[in-house]
């Protein structure tokens, strides 16, 4: 008789991710606000010193809106048009007891040449939506660097059916400067933070890292944001340009996101309900949208 052997399942060192995300997604009457988000991000993994290391490049492009369409004063216009272009480079880090340690760096445009206005048109004539009509006075011309970090670790594991994760986290640039709290509970089957799809990290370089053949899980993860600047509602941080209808920023968000995940083999997949409290003072209301995720790995 052969001896028995230990296996493990099929080892992927890369990922690529295409995220899109847009408020119509949950069928509402109103298209405003965050209106509109697309991200395309590869992912390598590799093991230093003990700890596991996964690196991420992103490209993203995200649209905002007033709630009305159809601006015949800048009156009309409760929450600034914006448009903006992002690159990103990432490393999320995972240490000892559960920790997370994410940091990253990158380069974000604002206005007219992130092409938001064109895309959003282009799509709307696709789709037959009617046009905004307010984007001569959007958030002008402007570019400058962003950087991130957060540190979240695992407070409560039971068994392998609920886990809650504290986390903390900040952001310092010319685009955004904000810090947060928040807090993930997740319910169904996953894995180790190490290795879960709840931080995109089930691309391994270590085949003898013990890990479940699926994960099939939800998650809530309610936060508390304070708001030191944000530049798709006050304009760039160095030169506001001129023309442009800019707001006043809420110093204080509540958002949270109520998503499902389900990953084997090759792919993950996951939705996400997001809900945030109001950005910018004059917005009439909160916003709502939805998120989906599809990843697919790579040797």
């Amino acid at each position: 008789m052969l001896p028995a052997q230990n296996t493990y399942p099929e080892m992927f060192r890369k990922e690529l991710s295409f995220t899109t995300e847009n408020d119509a997604y949950l069928l509402q009457k109103r298209d405003a606000y965050y209106t509109n988000g697309m991200f395309v991000t590869l992912r390598t993994s590799v093991e230093k010193k003990g700890s596991k290391l996964i690196s991420s490049f992103e490209l993203g492009q995200m649209i905002y809106t007033p709630l009305i369409r159809k601006t015949a004063t800048p009156a009309d216009i409760d929450r600034p048009y914006c448009g903006q272009l992002f690159f990103k480079y990432g490393q999320t880090r995972f240490l000892k007891q559960e920790a997370v340690f994410e940091l990253g760096a990158g380069i974000t445009v604002l206005g007219p040449v992130s092409y938001g206005e064109s895309l959003q048109n282009s799509y709307h004539k696709l789709l037959k939506y009617a046009r905004f009509t307010g984007w001569p006075y959007q958030v002008q011309n402007a570019i400058g660097p962003d950087m991130g970090i957060s540190y979240a670790q695992t407070l409560l594991e039971k068994s392998s059916w609920i886990k809650m994760i504290p986390r903390v986290q900040a952001n310092l640039g010319a685009t955004f400067i904000n810090a947060g709290i928040g807090l993930y509970t997740c319910f169904g089957l996953f894995e180790k933070n190490r290795n879960s799809a709840l931080w995109n990290a089930r691309i391994q370089s270590n085949e003898k890292d013990n890990r479940r053949d699926h994960e099939f899980f939800i998650y809530w993860y309610p936060q508390l944001i304070w708001q030191g600047f944000n530049a798709t509602v006050e304009g760039g941080l160095f030169d506001k340009g001129t023309g442009a209808v800019l707001g006043e920023i809420e110093r204080r968000i509540f958002q949270q996101n109520i998503g499902i995940c389900y990953a084997r083999g090759r792919w993950t997949t996951k939705a996400v309900w997001v809900y945030q409290s109001k950005e910018s003072v004059s917005q009439k209301m909160a916003q709502k949208y939805g998120s989906f995720l599809l990843s697919y790995r790579l040797h």
